[in-house]
């Protein structure tokens, strides 16, 4: 295997970019593959920095663009939606002899999570090459997400195993494993003679298929393999039958680095932003871009609006995924969705009704261009209900057509031009009404539920200023693509019975949903998750989070398949994740020149495991106990 390993103190771009061949700046003869996508636009940038003119780009690909592009030249079907997998996984769990947890799945809504458990569980073993008869043995009764009164016998995940991909391979269809693993397997088969140069570069954990695919690329005397020295990378490099002692040094590396410890998340958005404003010339005069790192999302909002709110957006661009689940947009449907819980018949709950009222979104809706109509109306209507303690429920038209109510909502209005009328007033309340709490009364089934959340978003979008909201365009793509998808799902034609089910399913599926901020064109100032941050040398690295159980994630695998099982099968278990969070955490500190790493400190959050390291090693070459030099 043609194998560079090169220390993290080099640019690793600018190293590929000099094993690049071409041909009068022709570089579409190169192939370039890289774990995630972000390295290819830093690629194409140093390509062009070096050339200083046009070109023709290499074709650079992740890995997962990568396989899908060989799996092409293989045979052509359709990959599907992971909403579509737990459908099919339904369709064998209703028709199985002893299905799992008796009478208790039986609804997509309620086998829903489980599915997506099972999903993950046989996406993993059959990108890992194992055999059907080797999990017969896993006894899914370790699994925490089944009651224990309504376990009976529990079916055993290799029947699953067994009619998941022979039925998508019968039906035309995908997932990403079975493409990895058919790639791998017919990797002989694929012609890439067209490409003089094939790199694979920055690579660390590799699955089982990755690894055959691997060591039968490297007999392609084209293919180059390069390495970034890290923490784990000489066991990685075994793994692959490569002669470690020749490649991986025992250098020492001088890391400069400063720790801000604070008692809550706050403060170390607002020292972070101190930091920044304070060297803000220097940071828009370097070359090399700043990274300010964000391991956990939750971080992101904090950081924008008070860390960096003295920066414009065209300062700095994100680059992660952010949960859906954590949106307003959700926060809306959400408020919606309780309120037709509570609801008694007709008669909606007067404290669910006002908090989807006051909702930005909600209490926003123009009302002949101006928003702050709506405002008084509803804030009016609060209000009022607050002195009637006695009064829990109301009907919607009841309160469309009290006069009481309309006109005291009307003595507020500033009108000069005594345009606007109570019947005004009253229609208006009604068209809200109409266009969200009536539409989620009732569902015919999953495919009009979706459509419409569908219909309610674009109303709130079109008549109101959540689109002036910082990240709402965004955000409301992501949902309406993301709604798009159950809309055309497999799953689309299935009713419920009770509506809470609807909302129930609505749930669970968001909280697998991310909204994918891409973070391109460059900027000098890059937010990025943690792993956007792999094969990327900054000049200077702000880190923010860096606590035990984020760095690293330290909760176990979220599986069917009990740890020691998982270690028979040979399967990852959390400890290796925990082994790839540390050599890219390593990577990352090493090939900066200046590292800033803020924490939190509290009765209940600790320092990383990684940090402590570091501050060790320090202790020891400059032989001192106290920290507070760093």
């Amino acid at each position: 295997m043609n194998t560079i390993v090169i220390n993290p103190e080099k640019n690793f771009i600018d190293e590929i970019f000099l094993l690049l061949k071409n041909d009068d700046k022709n570089y579409s003869n190169n192939l370039i593959v890289f774990p995630g996508k972000r390295p290819s636009h830093f690629l194409l940038k140093s390509i062009a920095d070096n050339l200083k003119s046009s070109f023709i780009p290499p074709k650079i690909l992740s890995m997962d663009e990568f396989i899908d592009f060989l799996y092409q030249k293989i045979r052509i079907d359709t990959k599907i939606k992971t909403i579509d997998a737990v459908a099919i996984l339904y369709d064998i769990h209703k028709k199985a002899l002893e299905p799992i947890g008796g009478d208790y799945f039986q609804s997509p809504d309620s086998f829903f999570p489980l599915g997506l458990k099972i999903y993950r569980d046989l996406e993993e073993l059959y990108i890992e090459n194992i055999k059907s008869f080797n999990i017969k043995q896993i006894d899914l009764k370790e699994s925490s997400i089944i009651p224990e009164q309504t376990l009976k016998r529990m079916q055993s995940l290799s029947f699953f195993y067994d009619n998941f991909y022979r039925l998508i391979s019968e039906q035309g269809l995908s997932t990403r494993s079975f493409r990895y693993r058919e790639v791998s397997e017919n990797i002989d088969s694929i012609d890439l003679s067209k490409y003089n140069r094939l790199i694979f570069a920055g690579f660390f954990a590799l699955t089982t298929s990755e690894k055959i695919l691997f060591r039968n690329i490297s007999k392609n005397e084209n293919a180059v393999f390069i390495f970034q020295e890290g923490t784990g990378l000489k066991e990685k490099l075994l793994e692959l039958g490569i002669k470690i002692d020749n490649f991986v040094s025992n250098k020492k590396y001088d890391i400069n680095f400063n720790l801000y410890s604070s008692p809550d998340s706050h403060g170390q958005v607002y020292c972070l932003g101190k930091i920044i404003k304070e060297n803000l010339n220097n940071v828009f005069n370097e070359n090399s871009p700043v990274a300010i790192v964000l391991p956990s999302s939750e971080i992101l909002f904090p950081l924008i609006r008070q860390g960096l709110s003295f920066l414009n957006e065209e300062n700095y661009n994100i680059s992660l995924g952010y949960p859906l689940e954590r949106t307003p947009i959700f926060g809306f449907l959400n408020n919606l969705m309780e309120l037709i819980n509570s609801m008694d018949e007709n008669r909606v709950y007067i404290p669910n009704y006002l908090k989807f009222a006051l909702h930005p979104y909600t209490k926003n809706i123009y009302f002949n261009g101006r928003s702050e109509i709506t405002r008084i109306m509803f804030h009016t209507i609060e209000e009022l209900f607050s002195k009637e303690s006695n009064i829990s429920f109301i009907e919607l038209t009841g309160l469309e057509e009290n006069e009481n109510i309309l006109r005291e909502i009307y003595k507020r209005i500033v009108d000069s031009e005594n345009i606007i009328k109570v019947q005004d007033i009253k229609e208006h309340l009604k068209n809200i009404h109409q266009n969200t709490i009536n539409k989620f009364v009732n569902f015919q089934n999953i495919n009009d539920f979706a459509k419409k959340c569908s219909d309610i978003l674009i109303y709130i979008f079109n008549n109101s200023t959540a689109k002036l909201h910082p990240l709402f365009y965004p955000f409301s793509e992501s949902f309406l693509r993301e709604l798009d998808i159950i809309e055309k799902s497999m799953l689309g034609n299935f009713s419920f019975t009770e509506i809470s089910s609807y909302f129930g399913f609505f749930k669970k599926y968001i909280m697998t949903a991310y909204n994918p901020f891409e973070g391109t064109p460059l900027k000098n100032i890059q937010i990025l998750g943690f792993l956007e941050t792999r094969n990327i040398k900054f000049k200077k690295v702000y880190l923010l989070d860096a606590n035990e159980e984020i760095i690293p994630d330290t909760r176990k695998d979220d599986t069917l398949i009990p740890f020691r099982t998982r270690c028979m099968l040979g399967l990852p278990t959390y400890l290796d994740r925990d082994k790839l969070t540390e050599y890219y955490f390593d990577v990352l500190i090493k090939s900066a020149e200046e590292v800033h790493i803020f924490f939190v400190e509290n009765d209940k959050k600790e320092k990383s495991r990684f940090v402590e390291k570091l501050i060790w090693e320090k202790q020891k070459k400059g032989k001192v106990i106290d920290i507070k030099n760093y």
